[in-house]
This record gives structure tokens, sequence and C-alpha cells, in this order.
């Protein structure tokens, strides 16, 4: 893991909480879709650009008809998310705190009920920080090819899911 505006987790705990945050925000803008999240998320880490390409969801279907899903979108979405916290999370923490970081950013997105350890260890978003969060799903969801419209849905059910979650 480095520090200083690039923060990287390991893998499978950037993975963890890229799926944690997609739930959260499908709760909010598809929650039809979560039957089906475990095992899109699985599809989508092993190779991301494949579930976004809607003709191999079609194939994968056997049915040839399109079925638009938020769910990869929303996956796409929050793994720069994840990594903007990441990284904003290392550079208040410093070097001291690299392994926690995995954890903080975990409690951001679980809002715990407070203790004072964790309103110590994990304060809320600020709003300037909700604002950057929201640019930085929205960036990358019109990035992704959706419209106005389903960008701003999604970036603000990615802020919500951060906020209420």
């Amino acid at each position: 893991m480095t520090v200083g505006g690039d923060a990287q987790l390991p893998p499978e705990a950037e993975n963890e909480l890229v799926a944690e945050l997609a739930r959260l925000a499908l709760e909010r803008a598809a929650p039809e879709e979560l039957v089906l999240f475990q095992e899109t998320a699985e599809e989508y880490f092993q190779d991301p650009q494949a579930v976004l390409d809607p003709r191999s969801r079609d194939e994968a279907l056997g049915f040839g008809i399109e079925v638009a899903m938020l769910t990869p979108y929303v996956l796409a979405v929050a793994t720069p998310v994840i990594r903007f916290l990441a990284s904003t999370v290392a550079d208040a923490a410093g070097q001291e705190a690299k392994p926690l970081v995995t954890g903080i950013v975990r409690r951001l997105l679980r809002r715990p009920q407070p203790t004072p350890e964790a309103v110590d260890a994990a304060p809320p978003l600020s709003g300037d920080q909700a604002r950057q969060v929201r640019e930085v799903a929205y960036r990358h969801a019109k990035r992704l090819g959706l419209d106005e419209d389903q960008a701003a849905l999604l970036a603000d059910s990615v802020v919500g899911g951060l906020v209420v979650g």
C-alpha cells in the first residue's frame, strides 16, 4: 500500500469494499438487482470489461435480448470511489496508519453505531468530501457511457450509500 494521493489496497480488500459500496448504492437505485448481485460481482471482478459489454451479457443470457442492468456500472463506478476514499483516509492518517486504512474505509461504508473509538477512527465524510466522491462517481459513470440522468442517479446513490449507509 502506498500513501500520498495514491493509496493502494490489496486487491481482495479493494474488491470487498467495492462490493459493499455497490450493494449500498443498489439498495437505493435498483434494489431488484440485489438478487443477482453476488453472481454479477464475481463475474465483474474476474473480467470487468466483459461484464460491462452488453453483447457479453446478451450471450450469457442466451436470449439475444438486451437486459439493462445497473449493477456492472455501479461496480465500475464504486472502484474509483473506493480508491479515492482509501487515498483520502491514507493522506489523513499518514504513514503510521497504513494497516488501518482498509478497516477505516470499511467503517465509513457500514457506519456502525458510534462508539468513542469509532468516532475517533472513522469520522463521517465532510460535505466537501461527499461532493468529491459524487464527482468521482459521476465522471466515471459518464466515461462508461451512461447518460446524464443515469450518471447522476448512480453518483447520488453512491454518495447516499456512504452518507446514510
